[in-house]
């Protein structure tokens, strides 16, 4: 095996590992919540031209996961969006120092934008499917169960929608959302890369 080929296997893995840990940390974080606070359905929610509020979106953040993760810390009161930080939602960073950013939207669709690299968020080089991977849940509205819990965006959708679709295929070049489906691919991959996989790491 050539040195080249070793590197990308081992950042092919270490991302992997990341993403596994951060989706099985969210998860558990929204169930421990659920305990605490009834089903989703039940959640506040955020008020139609309130959803880039960055006070709402932190608010709602410590009620509902902030105080179940452990040494996480918001760093940020601002998202990434067209490639730029705005005020429109926060930035947490986790223990393993990567951060992931959360938006709200009234249309019922909470957003987690997770970044394997802090690096490429401050520098603004993230690239959906290969460091930066869409998470999120429905607190309301949502006809399909997968969507009620923390999962990869699109986990209702299927696999050929998932590859090819021109909103968010994770092989298509230049999806009008970018490649937004990536970590519901490799979700349902195991969290392992696909052969055929579009990115190089």
């Amino acid at each position: 095996m050539t040195v080249p080929t070793l590197i990308s296997n081992y950042r092919e893995q270490t991302a992997m590992t990341k993403l596994k840990k951060f989706y099985t940390t969210m998860a558990q974080v929204q169930l421990r919540s659920i305990v605490d606070n009834g089903d989703v359905d039940t959640w506040d929610w955020v008020n139609d031209g309130d959803e880039s509020n960055n006070e709402i979106v932190l608010n709602w953040y410590n009620k509902y996961f902030g105080q179940y993760l452990n040494d996480a810390k918001v760093i940020d009161k601002k998202v990434l969006k067209d490639d730029e930080l705005v005020d429109d939602g926060i930035v947490v960073q986790l223990a393993d120092g990567t951060v992931f950013s959360i938006a709200a939207f009234s249309g019922g669709y909470l957003h987690f934008r997770y970044f394997t690299n802090f690096k490429t968020l401050q520098n603004n080089t993230s690239i959906y499917g290969k460091d930066k991977f869409m998470f999120g849940f429905a607190a309301q509205n949502s006809s399909h169960p997968c969507l009620k819990r923390f999962n990869g965006y699109g986990c209702d959708q299927s696999e050929n929608v998932l590859k090819n679709s021109g909103f968010g295929g994770c092989y298509v070049k230049n999806p009008t959302h970018g490649n937004v489906f990536c970590a519901t691919l490799l979700q349902r991959n195991g969290w392992r890369i696909p052969k055929d996989y579009s990115f190089k790491f």
